[in-house]
């Protein structure tokens, strides 16, 4: 196997259909994104492994040279890191065809099955305008907010972060709004892995704050800033059991798209 150079990731493009309702994937290969990118050949890949921050994806299908290195990889490159931070785990995304070699790719790991939903708003042409309850107000997620001391602010700026190599990355390249009271930061929501007319939403709402309709609200917003921008195409995935999640989606618009199955890899803490 083979560390792919950015420069050759359109080569990936034909591997991708599949999972295209990720839109890291996209992202990664347009690069907007950083990753670690694994082929079986660097022409014409028949199979690609991608990492990063803790998530993989397998694409393609199996290449019996390709899945033997694979597992060396992983455990020379990344699976130290993943100790050194405390974690025992990597969640994995992979294309149905390697479901029946996951147990000789990863001998000798345990695996978690779960499964994973997929929803997609056609935002453009749709009134978002927001009506938060009383005594709540909208705020944009920019570098005054952020630089701020409000109660929750450092939760925010850790998920700027989470899908983002940086503050200053998220500010140029994603958008954001919270909902607060007073102080104190309630609810916010950001789009993640914006790419040409597409993004996808992360939301989080403090737990005695939740089922308010601020979410949806603060959503709302977001997607209203989103289309001013051209970015139409908005996907929102979710743990298939997160009832409240699913909720949310479908009360903003979202349609129904997919479900499918990740699952949690279990490194040994050796």
């Amino acid at each position: 196997m083979s560390l792919l150079a950015p420069g050759l990731y359109d080569g990936l493009m034909p591997l991708f259909a599949p999972l295209d309702h990720h839109l890291t994937l996209r992202s990664i290969v347009q690069g907007k994104t950083s990753a670690s990118v694994y082929v079986d050949r660097v022409h014409q890949p028949r199979a690609a492994f991608l990492w990063r921050k803790g998530k993989a994806w397998l694409l393609g299908s199996p290449v019996d040279s390709f899945n033997d290195g694979l597992m060396d990889t992983l455990e020379s490159d990344y699976f130290q890191i993943l100790r050194e931070h405390g974690a025992d785990r990597f969640r994995l995304h992979y294309d149905e065809r390697w479901g029946s070699d996951l147990d000789r790719v990863f001998l000798g790991l345990r695996r978690e099955e779960y499964q994973r939903s997929y929803y997609h708003l056609d935002a453009g042409g749709k009134n978002w305008d927001v009506n938060l309850p009383h005594d709540f107000r909208i705020v944009e997620i920019d570098e005054a907010l952020l630089a701020s001391k409000y109660m929750n602010i450092d939760l925010v700026r850790d998920e700027t972060v989470s899908e983002r190599d940086s503050v200053e990355d998220f500010l140029e390249s994603s958008f954001g709004y919270v909902a607060m009271k007073g102080d104190e930061i309630v609810t916010w929501c950001m789009s993640e892995y914006n790419t040409g007319d597409r993004c996808e939403l992360g939301i989080a709402t403090i737990e005695r704050h939740q089922r308010k309709g601020l979410a949806t609200q603060v959503a709302r917003a977001v997607i209203g800033y989103a289309v001013g921008r051209g970015v139409n195409s908005i996907g929102w995935h979710c743990w298939k059991s997160n009832e409240p999640s699913v909720r949310t989606a479908l009360k903003i618009g979202f349609e129904h798209g997919l479900d499918y199955p990740i699952c949690h890899v279990k490194i040994d803490n050796n």
